[in-house]
């Protein structure tokens, strides 16, 4: 957070900004008007994707440390920073890297975006900053992580090895 601030107050400050909310529009609006000089436009760019990217980073940090995964015979459950994802075995194909390291992240490839279970948009586009699409990863802090790991890869052998689900990963209807 405090670089955050930082970045925020050197941006306002490299382009003489006031961040009172009373004049700050008319000091953006004289910005756009007379654009800066390249010694404070290079300066002012780096700040402005600090200014982006920390809430980013503090958002995946707090979910990667949140996230529980809870798995079921139907499925496996994320959950994380109030979003729950519910996976079908069927529909996760692979875990990379493999074998597992032990201090990184294992990353579960999916046939579907999990994220498309998310209503919100905004958390729907967070949760695929973190995971990227037709993902979900594993953090190397989860509780029990090889446990975890050893039902995850039983499960997706068991429905692989099924004759009733076809290639595309989706049981036949009755």
């Amino acid at each position: 957070m405090l670089l955050w601030v930082f970045a925020l107050w050197s941006f306002a400050s490299t382009l003489r900004l006031s961040l009172h909310p009373a004049a700050f529009w008319s000091d953006l609006q004289r910005v756009f008007a007379q654009p800066p000089a390249i010694e404070q436009a290079a300066p002012a760019l780096l700040l402005f994707v600090l200014i982006v990217a920390t809430p980013l980073l503090i958002w995946n940090l707090i979910a990667e440390w949140d996230a529980i995964f809870t798995p079921a015979d139907d499925g496996l459950t994320y959950e994380a920073m109030g979003v729950r994802l519910w996976c079908p075995w069927e529909d996760l194909l692979a875990l990379r890297p493999s074998p597992v390291v032990a201090d990184e992240a294992i990353v579960i490839a999916c046939r579907r975006d999990p994220a498309e279970m998310i209503a919100n948009p905004l958390l729907r586009w967070l949760h695929r900053q973190a995971h990227g699409r037709q993902r979900l990863v594993i953090g190397p802090d989860i509780d029990q992580r090889d446990e975890l790991v050893a039902q995850i890869e039983q499960a997706m052998a068991r429905t692989q090895a099924r004759p009733d689900v076809l290639a595309v990963g989706h049981a036949p209807s009755v």
